[in-house]
C-alpha cells in the first residue's frame, strides 16, 4: 500500500470513528427523551452547535462532546481500535 493509499484509510477510518461517536451521542439524546434546546440548556452550549455537530456539519471539540455528553451521564473515554 502506498503512501496515498495508507492516507486515505487512515481518513476513512477517523471520519467512520467521528460518525460513529456522533450516532451514539444522538441515540443518548433521543433515549433520554432530550430535545437539542434541553441539552444546550443543560450543557451551557448552544442548540445550532449541537445541531451542526448532529448533522456532521461541524467536527466536535472534545471540550464541546464533554460539555454535551455530561447531561446525559457520559463521557469519552479512549480505547484501543480493534483493527
Amino acid at each position: 500500500m502506498n503512501k496515498v493509499e495508507e492516507y486515505i484509510n487512515k481518513e476513512k477510518l477517523i471520519s467512520k470513528m467521528e460518525y460513529e461517536l456522533i450516532t451514539e451521542f444522538i441515540k443518548l439524546r433521543k433515549n433520554a427523551n432530550l430535545t437539542q434546546q434541553d441539552i444546550a440548556d443543560q450543557s451551557k452550549v448552544i442548540r445550532t452547535t449541537i445541531a451542526r455537530i448532529e448533522n456532521g456539519m461541524n467536527s466536535p471539540q472534545i471540550k464541546t462532546m464533554l460539555q454535551i455528553l455530561e447531561p446525559l451521564g457520559y463521557t469519552l473515554k479512549i480505547e484501543k481500535i480493534k483493527k
